[in-house]
This record gives C-alpha cells, structure tokens and sequence, in this order.
C-alpha cells in the first residue's frame, strides 16, 4: 500500500508544494518505478536551485511561465509544455517575473530486467534517453489528467489506490511519449467510415477533441486539414447536424466546468488554462454560456 503524500506550505519561496518523495524505497508500479510525484506553485522569480537527476523526471506545466535549464542549456516554457529530464542531467528553474508557473512532475525510472525485452517501455526509455529530440515540447493529450487523478490518488489512499496509480503513472509516461516522438494524430483505422466527407469530419472530431485548449479558432481546424472554412464546416453541419464553431465551443465550455468541478484549480488558473486574457473576460462569457458565474458554479458545485 502507498503512502499518503506530504503537504508543504513554504511562504515567501513557494506558494505551495505538495509533494510524495519515495527517494530512499521507491514503490513499484509494474515496469516503473515511482520516486516522486508532485504539484509546485511558485512565487514570482522562484529559483529551482542546480541538483543533479536521479531519474527521470517529466514535468507539464499548468499555468504561468518560466525557464528550466538542463546542462546549461535553458529553456523558456509556459503552460502547455511538458519538460524531459534525465538521469545525471544538471537541472535548475526560474519562476516568471510577473507570471510564475505552476508545474506538476512526476520522477520515475524503469525496472531493470534481465532482458530488456520483458520491460514493454523499454523502447520508451531508449527514445526518452535520446536528447535530440530536445528536451520540451507542446502537450497534445492532455496530460495533466493522469497527473491530477494519481495526486488525488496518493491524497485518499483506498484499497486498490496501487492499482490504480500504476495506471495513472502509465499513462504520464505513454503520452509523454506519444507527445514527443509519435504522430498520433495521424492515422486511426476508421473502420466503416467509406465516406469522404464522413472520414474528414470525424478527423477533425478528433483532431478537435486531442487539442481543443491549442485550438484559438474554426479556421486553425480547418487549415489543419488544408480545406476552406467554409467547405469543412459545411461537411461538419451535414453529418453532424451542428456548426464546427457549435462543437468547439461547446467542448471549450464542457472542459471548463469539468476544471471547476475536480476544484484542483481556482478560477483564475482556470480562466489562464482556458487562454482568456483575463478573469473578468472569462467570467461574463462563463456566466453567458451558462447562466452562472464561475464562483456560483463552484460555490453550488452543479453538474
């Protein structure tokens, strides 16, 4: 059975940390091995001071701004991106001036085996060791999710929690993967789908649906697939019976009151994962869309 994680409140440094350190007993989660897992909001112009890597360390970055630097090397990241670390790296950060990051991380090795075959992310340790492909890149599936749920995992530890946070630490690490070194956007075998129009709609359902926070408009989707506006949202209203503008919006709106409703975020982070430029712009079109503002949403915590 895990432990429950440690709360550390530090002001003044941080705003807040909470953190689940297993440095000296890492627990194993199947082919993995979890060493730390966090969430750490920073104060304007934090410093993470230079420690050498133990492990692997995946980051994402939920909101804010900032620099990490890996062997002198530094990197300007902002919400969205998700950041690689390796083992014996050099690693140190920098909180933004005016808009310190937030950023969850996860430190993770793999279990050694005596054939490496046995291990099935083995390939994956061997991509992730590969440092030209760099070192961050942009999240495409949502990635923050597993991050969430395996916090609040370790946060109510129950009888199958072990099970359950394999699956969420799993997860990180596959669409750390697919993040950075497939396309997964790609090809999907769209069993069934004989139509043309019905392939390129349901293409960019999907496209859509795996990118809708990087998604500013109608025309970036249909760019995407290198059609006019006006042809693809006329193919998306004839099979689907609904604007491609309707279908945005309305998973935009779905997405924020499902942020509201896990309470992880306040309204403000919210409003910055969501891309409005500030509360108060993100608060009357919240209240336009749904009849409510977003603190009497979560104030009555309705579906």
């Amino acid at each position: 059975m895990v432990d429950t994680p440690r709360f550390i409140i530090l002001p003044g440094s941080r705003r807040y940390q909470v953190d689940c350190a297993y440095l000296r007993e890492p627990i194993r989660l199947g082919p993995l091995s979890l060493i730390q897992i966090g969430d750490l909001s920073c104060d304007p112009d934090f410093e993470l001071l230079p420690h050498k890597q133990i492990c692997f360390e995946i980051s994402y970055i939920v909101t804010g701004k900032g620099s990490f630097t890996t062997d002198g090397i530094s990197t300007r990241l902002e919400a969205g991106d998700i950041y690689i670390g390796r083992p014996d790296e050099i690693h140190q950060g920098r909180a933004d001036t005016k808009d310190p990051y937030r950023f969850l991380y996860l430190g993770f090795d793999f279990i050694d085996d005596e054939r490496e075959d046995h291990n099935p992310y083995w390939r994956i340790r061997q991509m992730m060791m590969d440092n030209r492909q760099g070192s961050s890149c942009r999240d495409r599936f949502h990635i923050h999710t597993p991050f969430v749920n395996a916090l609040k995992e370790l946060s109510n530890v129950t009888e199958f929690s072990s099970r359950m946070l394999q699956s969420y630490v799993e997860q990180i690490v596959v669409l750390t993967y697919r993040n950075f070194f497939t396309n997964w956007e790609a090809a999907y075998p769209r069993d069934g789908l004989n139509n043309a129009s019905k392939k390129i709609v349901y293409s960019a359902i999907t496209y859509i649906d795996e990118n809708l926070l990087q998604i500013s408009d109608s025309k970036e989707v249909a760019e995407r697939f290198g059609y006019s506006l006006t042809h693809l949202s006329h193919l998306f209203a004839k099979e689907t019976g609904y604007t491609i503008h309707h279908y945005i919006t309305t998973k935009k709106w779905q997405k924020a009151i499902e942020l509201l409703r896990e309470g992880n975020y306040s309204i403000t982070e919210v409003a910055t994962i969501m891309n409005f430029a500030s509360i108060h712009t993100f608060s009357r079109a919240f209240r336009k869309a749904t009849g409510l503002s977003p603190s009497q949403y979560t104030k009555n915590k309705q579906p």
